[in-house]
């Protein structure tokens, strides 16, 4: 059928956000934000109100000046730009969820440059570990839970970092550990986040929330939308293995009902390991029969400096290869249920197409309850990554200081960063990727990512 007989109709999942300078789209997780041209938010808010693509190139084009041939052109190319944030239907629903005149101020040419070759003036998220602590002892555990707390982190020092990211614009407010219900105050804190707008971005391994079936209707009651349950294997015993404790499996699975029955869906993270990967397609079957609403199994990632996931034995490529088949045979016959993403293959390489930067130096920060500042929440205590100090300076300070600067300047610089980075096109978007791996592979923090396949040289 001819598009401009389709009405382009915003996801539902999609939001809009003016800005100073700028604008946001976003859905419900950090991967799914987007800076945009106010006029092109402009554009997405018109399509939320049910009108045909002529229409909407004539007000686009009446509210900027345009000529009607300029106007239905620009159309067309935002139409094709912004096609994952829209539907196509033969019926159109009008919504008032975003009105367009919130959109009718001009651009920051340098806040867009700085995003595209630099950090975004405000993050897209913050990233709390509440606690070090947990009570778990997984094996393939990527944080290293020896580390100190400072005195002074507190429910209410949490609850002013929450206001001053609201304040200033931040969209997401990450919440980790350690297990971060162990902190006293968690539940005010997601409930201070969903008040001041923010989207919680929160992952627990399920055994304090499956005690209670109160805890998921307060959650629900706040305005909680989705949870992430950690889980690998569908037994007890296994279970315990995996965790290295003792009698936790039920409260997780009851923690995954409660939850549903509440209403708020739930998401299963899964780490494969050698102890679990006879046992994915068995514990597949026992979440969709559960409700859950998506499953990510990943392979097991290295972690912090000293972390147990550094030492821990890992599937190998040949292993990885047949799990992923079975998964993806799974991932098939559940499609209608329950959205399946395998764990990645370990021996793909990157292309030019498929990179990703490290998120923490473009569009993120992480704040950990020693109250140290860093890009990445495996980097406590990593010195040259440390920005610094919520018990010294406000958010936006360290965002903008010196330190991050300089750390910048350095993740670009062609005598620090490994040589096929320096002669890479992609390095100033990319700076090595992940930090983390990179060390753990080669020594050098800067050095090349292990999962890259350049240079790139166009």
């Amino acid at each position: 059928m001819d598009d401009t007989k389709l009405f382009p109709q915003l996801k539902e999942t999609v939001c809009l956000k003016p800005m100073a300078g700028y604008a946001l789209a976003h859905g419900h997780h950090p991967s799914q934000i987007q800076m945009l041209d106010p006029s092109h938010a402009f554009f997405l808010s018109l399509c939320d109100k049910g009108l045909l693509p002529p229409q909407i190139a004539f007000i686009y084009g009446q509210t900027f000046g345009l000529k009607d041939v300029d106007a239905h052109s620009q159309i067309d190319q935002l139409l094709s730009k912004y096609r994952h944030f829209l539907n196509f239907d033969t019926t159109p629903v009008p919504r008032e969820r975003f009105s367009p005149q919130e959109f009718l101020y001009r651009a920051d040419p340098s806040a867009l440059d700085l995003a595209t070759f630099g950090k975004w003036p405000v993050p897209a998220g913050i990233s709390i570990t509440l606690t070090f602590s947990c009570n778990f002892r997984c094996s393939y555990c990527y944080q290293d839970n020896r580390q100190r707390s400072d005195r002074r982190w507190s429910l209410s020092k949490c609850l002013e970092l929450l206001d001053e990211a609201a304040d200033w614009g931040v969209v997401f407010a990450g919440f980790t550990g350690g297990e971060p219900t162990i902190f006293n105050g968690w539940l005010e804190l997601l409930e201070r986040t969903l008040t001041r707008g923010m989207i919680p971005v929160f992952t627990s391994n399920g055994t304090v929330i499956g005690t209670d079936p109160d805890i998921a209707l307060r959650l629900k009651d706040a305005g909680m939308e989705e949870v992430t349950i950690s889980l690998d294997v569908c037994s007890p015993e296994l279970h315990d293995q995996v965790t290295r404790t003792s009698g936790h499996f039920p409260k997780v699975v009851d923690a995954i009902r409660f939850l549903r029955a509440a209403g708020i869906r739930v998401l299963i993270k899964s780490v494969l390991t050698p102890m679990t990967q006879h046992a994915v397609q068995e514990t597949i079957d026992f979440l969709v029969d559960l409700g859950v609403g998506g499953i990510g199994i990943s392979y097991m990632e290295s972690g912090a400096i000293n972390s147990a996931a550094n030492c821990a034995p890992n599937v190998t490529p040949e292993e990885l290869s047949r799990v992923r088949d079975r998964i993806e045979q799974k991932r098939e016959q559940y499609s209608h249920l329950c959205n399946i993403e395998p764990p990645e293959d370990a021996n793909k390489l990157w292309t030019e197409t498929d990179w990703y930067p490290c998120g923490g130096m473009i569009s993120g920060m992480s704040i950990f309850p020693s109250g140290d500042v860093s890009v990445c929440d495996k980097m406590h205590g990593v010195k040259a990554f440390t920005l610094g100090n919520v018990f010294d300076a406000g958010l936006k300070e360290i965002w903008n200081s010196d330190a991050f600067a300089r750390l910048c300047e350095r993740a670009t610089d062609p005598e620090v960063v490994d040589s096929d980075c320096a002669i890479c096109s992609k390095l100033h978007l990319c700076r090595t990727s992940c930090f983390v791996d990179s060390f753990n592979v080669t020594g050098s923090y800067f050095g090349k990512d292990p999962s890259c396949g350049g240079p790139f040289l166009n």
